[in-house]
């Protein structure tokens, strides 16, 4: 009675092991072209995959992965949302195949869908990032990472470091929560310092991680990120120099901000920005000439530089201001008799510079007709000179903007 016992007990536990053999085979056929039902085939083969008997099995885990990258590519809405991310699943199935196959049976497929599949989270971390999903992007671009590691594939994709940061940044950026923002700030600032040893991202790095720790009100960060990064790529920083030129400005040391300009124009003389940030250097130094001629080159660079215009503009525009100030301060009713000519040179010299404003004025209205600080300027100045038709439009374009 009990050998009968246990040659029942031998039958049910091979039968119980066929049957979950049965789920690997079956999820094999739902997959095939011709039937294609993979909800189906992912029921089979997530019993097959939790059950001891097939659970580790090298063969479970590889149809697993081809079972989920099917969910991944399909497009029928019907199995869309089985999985909220298969592409991670197989990925993980994939892995989990290798790991288990001793015999090497499936060694070459394993390597060829891991290779797919890491080039598939490379696109769907730059399609995540451009939909701002920025930290659904940081994830992908970290598995992207991870699979490189994989002793078997060892072969680090080194712009995935550079975009993993770029996606980090944006997910502390664009987060509400202070503690979750310096997580992500956390992650930006070390996979921007594995991209500055991977040569990977030129001077843009050092630019990204100083803004990160002005952000953090790390100023000291910053500035030795700005200096690395000029020490590292001497011949091709310009915006770098831009970036401490402001840095120093904003800390009202024109004079040290004066010795980035010559050497970043010196790299980059075509930058019409750097011009600008030249050119409003200068004018807070007084130097008036020289900001004139700064910006001037905005304007020879590009024709069209709407802000070089404005700027040549605004110069002699303040200019004239400050004259007709002086007249308004002149005593009247006049106490000497050189009152009256010191008002009238005033007053002409306040004219002087307003016509001198007026046609580098009307060009950036030409280029750009609703920015408010131009329209009241040449509103002021149509109006000093009784220019009635060109007041009434410029007028009407103001009214556009209330």
């Amino acid at each position: 009675m009990k050998k009968v016992i246990f040659l029942l007990a031998c039958v049910f536990s091979l039968g119980t092991a066929f049957g979950q053999s049965n789920k690997v085979q079956t999820a094999i056929n739902w997959i095939k072209p011709e039937y294609m039902e993979l909800d189906k085939a992912k029921q089979a083969i997530d019993e097959a995959a939790v059950h001891p008997k097939t659970s580790a099995e090298a063969k479970t885990w590889f149809v697993r992965g081809q079972v989920y990258y099917k969910l991944y590519q399909t497009k029928d809405e019907r199995y869309k949302g089985l999985d909220k991310n298969p592409l991670k699943e197989s990925y993980i199935s994939f892995a989990k195949a290798k790991q288990l196959d001793e015999g090497k049976r499936y060694e070459d497929q394993l390597l060829f869908q891991l290779t797919q599949i890491r080039a598939d989270f490379f696109n769907k971390g730059g399609a995540e990032y451009e939909a701002k999903k920025f930290a659904q992007s940081m994830e992908s671009f970290e598995t992207v990472i991870a699979i490189g590691k994989l002793p078997y594939i060892n072969n680090l994709d080194t712009g995935s470091f550079y975009n993993t940061a770029l996606a980090a940044e944006g997910a502390a950026t664009s987060s509400t929560n202070k503690d979750t923002a310096n997580k992500y700030f956390a992650k930006a600032v070390d996979y921007y310092n594995k991209s500055i040893e991977l040569n990977w991202g030129g001077p843009d790095v050092f630019h990204y991680l100083a803004t990160i720790f002005l952000k953090q009100g790390d100023s000291t960060a910053a500035l030795k990120s700005y200096q690395a990064g000029i020490a590292k790529y001497p011949k091709q920083t310009a915006n770098l120099y831009i970036a401490l030129i402001n840095f120093y400005l904003a800390k009202k040391d024109i004079n040290t901000s004066f010795d980035y300009m010559a050497k970043a124009l010196e790299l980059d003389s075509l930058n019409s920005s750097l011009w600008q940030v030249y050119g409003n250097a200068l004018e807070k130094r007084n130097d008036r000439t020289k900001a004139i001629e700064a910006f001037k080159k905005m304007i020879s660079i590009d024709s069209t530089n709407f802000m070089g215009y404005y700027n040549v503009g605004s110069v002699y525009f303040n200019m004239g201001v400050e004259e007709n100030d002086k007249a308004n301060a002149v005593p009247f009713p006049y106490k000497t008799p050189d009152d009256e000519t010191k008002f009238n040179a005033f007053l002409k010299s306040a004219d002087d510079k307003f016509h001198l404003a007026l046609p580098f004025f009307e060009k950036a209205y030409d280029i750009k007709k609703d920015d408010s600080d131009l329209l009241i300027g040449l509103k002021q100045i149509y109006y000093r000179f009784k220019m009635n038709d060109k007041l009434a439009d410029v007028q009407k374009q103001i009214d556009k903007l209330k």
